[in-house]
């Protein structure tokens, strides 16, 4: 292959998916020759199309290979493509700036191929890791990049050009939107880098902005989720938007971990009720309740280890709370056909909630909101706490504990308003004072 000839290339790829595992391992350097660093042009240009065109579908073939083999357990065919990253990474900036970001007046190549090209072969370097680190975290030189497609998966306004030209590998999700999917993902796999958040808050203004965006990606989730063409596209929706939802919870969850500012700059913004309200939405798209909890417990672990986390460290968590419980975020943990645990631990998310709920009773905001709703959560944990010994005891000591500082607080309210009687002598004496005054005012 090393007669530059793009059509040789090209129907090579069409081969990939006949070919055995063995024979596409072999195969697979093939498509690393032509994306020689020393190849990758200033600017897209008439004259550097052959160049363009020989990655393109190098970049093809790649993700065709990928899409036919298991890359978790086919270690050969994951060293190689660690040991030839760097060979991959030039041209991916290339692209991405070229043509996705559209800096190239000379494009050869279209838009919507390249978004389903870049976002698989950043798919996989997010799936294959150097020792212990996801490749994409040792490449810092991706992080605008990554960034960029964020802001992009965003604010594009036309569906059509983010359709996926090529399906993920080894997904469920054939219509999804590379950049949709994978922009969470790589996001919080760099998270921990400090560098990687220089680039956030560099590219998307300060912190303020970076909270906004997280939290409208989270917005977009749920839009998606409510959206009846999507989720006819694809009868794995439901699971689809969890996964997606899951990885906006973990970043924007690690994102508050790097400061106190954009912790409480992410609280500001409704956080909590964003994420939420997006998992309501999503598991009431679920009319199977067996299936329920495998595909949404994903998103339920890092709701609600969000929520736990918040409320070990923020500044206001009568705020935080009341959020959650706004957005049922106790009826969203209720709803499961049984208890899921959080961090392995004994206690089930609903205990866990229900804790959290004791704990904030003695504040007025939750304790006004809990007495609302006391009796529909008697009503539908009824059946949820005969079967669970754990949550039949924490709801009875929650459930008393609403009732009797409700209860206190009616009487408290009580005592201190005035009985009708009372209430007349109090308009009376204002009354007589209004006349004694206006006599003074006479004789002056």
């Amino acid at each position: 292959m090393s007669n530059r000839s793009v059509a040789d290339l090209q129907q090579l790829c069409d081969q990939v998916a006949d070919l055995s595992t063995p024979k596409l391992c072999i195969l697979q350097p093939v498509f690393y020759i032509h994306l020689h660093p020393d190849c990758v042009p200033a600017k897209s240009t008439p004259a550097t199309t052959i160049d363009i065109e020989l990655a393109r579908w190098s970049f093809a073939g790649i993700v065709a290979i990928f899409d036919n083999i298991d890359i978790d357990s086919c270690i050969e065919a994951k060293e190689y493509f660690i040991s030839a990253w760097n060979r991959v990474v030039p041209w991916l900036l290339f692209f991405h700036d070229q043509f996705i970001m559209c800096r190239a007046n000379h494009r050869p190549v279209d838009k919507k191929l390249v978004i389903g090209l870049v976002g698989n072969i950043l798919y996989h370097a997010y799936s294959a890791r150097d020792g212990d680190t996801p490749l994409l975290a040792t490449t810092p030189s991706l992080y605008r990049l990554i960034v960029e497609l964020w802001l992009l998966a965003l604010n594009v306004k036309d569906k059509d050009a983010l359709s996926a030209q090529h399906p993920l590998s080894h997904s469920r999700y054939p219509y999804l939107t590379p950049i949709k999917l994978i922009t969470p993902i790589l996001a919080a796999g760099c998270i921990h880098d400090e560098a990687f958040m220089a680039v956030v808050l560099e590219v998307s203004g300060d912190i303020g902005a970076v909270a906004s965006t997280a939290l409208k990606y989270v917005k977009s989730v749920r839009s998606m989720a409510q959206d009846p063409d999507a989720i006819l596209r694809s009868s794995t929706s439901p699971e689809l938007f969890a996964h997606m939802l899951s990885f906006c919870i973990r970043f924007i969850m690690e994102m508050s971990k790097c400061s106190v500012t954009m912790r409480e700059e992410c609280i500001v913004r409704q956080s909590v009720r964003e994420i939420f309200s997006t998992s309501r939405v999503i598991q009431l798209l679920l009319s199977s309740a067996e299936t329920m909890e495998q595909r949404l417990k994903p998103s339920f672990l890092w709701s609600f280890e969000y929520l736990a986390d918040l409320l070990d460290h923020a500044d206001d968590t009568v705020s935080v709370l009341h959020q959650a419980l706004r957005s049922h975020a106790l009826e969203t943990a209720l709803s499961t056909s049984r208890p899921l645990e959080m961090d392995h631990s004994d206690n089930c998310i609903t205990s866990s909630v229900l804790l959290m709920l004791y704990d904030h009773l003695v504040h007025d905001k939750i304790l006004t909101y809990a007495w609302k709703h006391v009796d529909s959560w008697s009503n539908t944990l009824g059946s949820i706490a005969m079967q669970d010994k754990t949550i039949r005891k924490c709801w009875f000591t929650v459930e008393s504990k609403i009732r009797l500082y409700a209860s206190l607080k009616s009487r408290e309210e009580t005592m201190r308003r005035p009985s009708p009687n009372e209430k007349g002598w109090v308009l009376r004496v204002s009354n007589r004072l209004r006349s004694v005054v206006a006599d003074w005012t006479i004789d002056l």
